[in-house]
């Protein structure tokens, strides 16, 4: 009989063959979505009609062959198979339904997933292997901040909106459905994969008050997100004509200039 990690080596044969020849699975590769921070199932109806509270189950991910995510097996390859198989980042995070077992169902639950949970699962049963497609998305909420133009003729309008996956589309809208053009649309990726997304857009003086929105939206997954402002008349900046400020300084100077020559032409005479 063969020993226990020589039957783990060929375990991993086998599973890495099937990876090779994914036409070997039973059925059609199976997709399931989920946002961070959300818990997900990964359920299969074997459609076996029997209880498969004693059968074998083993999961795992296409990242490495021993990249075990569930191991229920009875009776256990080795007594460190728990121990040494089993993906830290997934202990304490996974629970197989016992319920669904009962009706022949495999329902494997992963508790409060994050970017690094995407991608595919593979089940093993003694009579089938499956596969199930987790996608992983990721949202945010979006603000507004209003700061004046430089030549104070009108508003420049800055929407800012952190944590995204995949990468989100942004856009700008008045209180009436218009869209407005963006001046600036800066998408950015932190190490974790997460995109930051920042735009800016202006608002002339001449446009008057009323409501605009920034509208985030993530289309694999249907999510978005919206921010509003009002802006009001007396928002608007008021910068007095530059030509006026030289008036009104060159006024008191002019005057000085010419007190002090009148001055020296007195001194003279």
């Amino acid at each position: 009989m063969a020993s226990a990690p020589l039957k783990q080596r060929l375990f991993r044969v086998l599973l890495l063959l099937l990876s090779l020849f994914p036409t070997l699975l039973h059925g059609q590769l199976l997709t399931t979505t989920a946002l961070v921070g959300e818990d997900v199932t990964l359920s299969y109806d074997p459609e076996l009609s029997t209880d498969l509270t004693e059968t074998a189950v083993k999961c795992y991910t296409d990242k490495m062959l021993n990249d075990f995510v569930f191991y229920k097996d009875k009776p256990p390859l080795s007594p460190l198979d728990s121990e040494s198989l089993l993906n830290p980042a997934y202990r304490g995070r996974t629970n197989l339904s016992a319920e669904d077992l009962k009706r022949g169902i495999i329902s494997l639950r992963l508790y409060n997933v994050t970017r690094a949970d995407e991608g595919n699962y593979t089940f093993v049963l003694p009579s089938l292997i499956y596969k199930i497609q987790l996608l992983i998305g990721a949202v945010s909420s979006a603000t507004i901040t209003p700061e004046e133009r430089h030549d104070c003729s009108g508003l420049v309008l800055r929407c800012d909106s952190v944590g995204w996956y995949p990468r989100p589309q942004l856009s700008w809208w008045t209180d009436g459905g218009r869209l407005l053009p963006a001046v600036t649309m800066n998408p950015t990726r932190d190490p974790t994969g997460l995109y930051t997304i920042s735009s800016t857009v202006e608002v002339e003086s001449s446009q008057g008050a009323g409501n605009y929105s920034c509208r985030v939206h993530q289309e694999r997954f249907n999510q978005t997100r919206e921010a509003e402002i009002a802006i009001q008349e007396d928002q608007f900046p008021s910068c007095s004509s530059p030509y006026l400020w030289f008036a009104v300084l060159a006024i008191p100077i002019g005057a000085s200039v010419l007190v002090v020559i009148a001055k020296k032409i007195i001194q003279i005479f």
